[in-house]
């Protein structure tokens, strides 16, 4: 049991440029240890745990914890001698944090586009803008960071490394910019990275990471969200034209949700399901969900024919972002089109597939999704990170009741120091499954590609529920300050609401890392 007594230096160390807050608090420490190690600072563990010899290292923890008796030793050696130890929160480590996950190979990139946004007005916080402006924001945000030539799409499958480290940094800046680049360069670039061949890359992806042609991605529809293999947009092929025909049979099976659509997109990556005519009768074959690059809009923005695209208006959060939705009226897709790196249809329409059957296939179509979904958690635990950086500096500055800060009542640390615990462990877990990510050669592992999909539900779900109610807390913790727009919390509580059931709803994900582990059971 931990419990709060009385501050050791009877108040609260502050600096006022708010760099170097440090808050100075006594545990009561009950049947508790403290273990040290080269590769941590420090670890708490009840006593007796035989559980503690791999300490987890960080490079640095905001939570730093000193001996405040006789006989506390924080070298090798464990002590529980002494009653209590003493804990500072300090700002200056916890800035750190912040910055530490970042991949120190690709320091340089991250450093050239933080310093960019920074030093850029164009990048300064707006507040209670409308649609039509937030809109155009982040479009010349998109713009600026293309044209710096920071986030390339090939590095999708050719260097995720640098890929991620770039599009993670987006996520300071505004969620917003980071949800329109990550449907542009992540969902549309990365599927013709991954599923496209090699002259389909060189026609198409130049021209992404120019912003020549904005992109989207077509797969949910107003019918059908999470149940993928079920979508109702079909694309047949014709051999006398050597082209598909794209159509839209019902408006369940309209395209919605679709970011980018709705005023910037040109191409869009649409989800379709496959049909070749059969040679023994005047049938179809059906083949499963297959991916065209279809254009939406001409080089000047005017939509191309039988194109149909809706706004889907105002929304709770993520206003920068223009959702449409879409129909095609047969619209003719040429041959070359069709996103076949792993299946193919010959100019007779004949159907090939490096797979064995429709699911197989299948998996490899909806493979891209992982990288979205690492980066949705992983834009999770940075938004906790910004939350409780404010939320526990305000708590070291803010006194009432006489000169006691009220981050020394047991109450707001219980409310901000477990959730920032969550914070590295789950900060912990996205470097785990970023690394393996990052290493093709695992990937081709289908055990491993198998686990990667799990833990990468797993992990956004916890990451998001975690965020949602951390964010909560934060803003609670710093009362009316904290429903202040300039102060953060708010605006990123709306924005981010949305996590926890796009690009797969929480309770659908959990489901299926339940069903894995209710499978691999003895």
């Amino acid at each position: 049991m931990v419990g709060v007594g009385e501050s050791r230096n009877g108040g609260n160390k502050k600096d006022m440029d708010g760099q170097q807050a440090v808050i100075s608090f006594t545990v009561e420490h009950q049947d508790m240890r403290v273990l040290h190690s080269p590769r941590s600072h420090v670890r708490l563990t009840k006593a007796g745990d035989g559980g503690v010899a791999n300490a987890v290292g960080l490079n640095s923890l905001a939570l730093d914890v000193r001996g405040a008796d006789k006989g506390l030793d924080l070298g090798n050696n464990v002590s529980t001698t002494a009653p209590k130890w003493h804990t500072e929160l300090k700002a200056e480590s916890m800035k750190r944090f912040l910055k530490d996950y970042l991949d120190e190979s690709n320091q340089e990139l991250q450093e050239s586009m933080f310093k960019m946004m920074r030093e850029d007005d164009l990048f300064r916080p707006r507040y209670g803008q409308s649609m039509h402006s937030s809109r155009e924001l982040t479009y010349e945000r998109l713009v600026k960071v293309a044209a710096g030539d920071f986030i390339h799409t090939m590095d999708v499958v050719r260097n995720p490394q640098r890929f991620m480290a770039g599009m993670q940094c987006l996520h300071f800046a505004d969620y917003t910019l980071s949800i329109k680049a990550g449907v542009h360069f992540t969902l549309c670039g990365g599927s013709i990275a991954k599923l496209g061949t090699s002259q389909q890359q060189k026609r198409f992806l130049p021209k992404l990471d120019s912003l020549e042609l904005p992109g989207c991605y077509g797969m949910t529809e107003l019918g059908h969200g999470s149940n993928v293999m079920a979508i109702e947009t079909v694309a047949k092929y014709d051999p006398s034209t050597q082209s598909f025909d794209l159509h839209t049979p019902n408006n369940l099976a309209s395209k919605f949700w679709i970011g980018g659509s709705a005023q910037h997109g040109k191409i869009c990556t649409v989800f379709a399901q496959l049909y070749t005519p059969t040679r023994a009768s005047s049938g179809w074959e059906w083949h499963g969900p297959h991916v065209f690059l279809v254009r939406i809009r001409d080089d000047d923005g005017v939509l191309m024919p039988n194109v149909r695209i809706s706004d889907c208006g105002s929304k709770m959060g993520l206003q920068g972002v223009d959702n449409g939705q879409l129909w095609f009226d047969h619209v003719k897709v040429p041959r070359e089109d069709m996103l076949d790196k792993f299946s193919q249809v010959t100019p007779d329409g004949t159907f090939q597939s490096n797979f064995k059957g429709v699911g197989q296939l299948f998996g490899a179509m909806v493979g891209g999704l992982t990288t979205g979904r690492l980066l949705i958690a992983w834009a999770a635990v940075d938004a906790c990170k910004i939350g409780l950086i404010v939320a526990i500096r305000y708590g070291a500055k803010r006194e009432q009741f006489g000169d006691k800060t009220i981050m020394n009542y047991i109450t707001h640390q219980r409310r901000l120091i477990v959730p920032l615990a969550k914070t590295y462990a789950l900060e912990l877990g996205m470097q785990f499954l970023g690394a393996i990510m990052m290493d093709p050669a695992g990937l081709k592992d289908k055990t491993r590609a198998k686990e990667v999909h799990v833990m990468s539900c797993g992990l956004k779900a916890l990451a998001t529920w975690h965020r949602s109610r951390t964010l909560q807390d934060c803003r609670e913790c710093c009362g009316g300050m904290g429903f202040l727009s300039a102060n953060q919390i708010g605006p990123i509580m709306t924005d981010m609401n949305v996590d926890t059931t796009f690009e797969g709803d929480n309770t659908v994900l959990m489901q299926q890392v339940a069903k894995a582990l209710v499978s691999a059971a003895p």
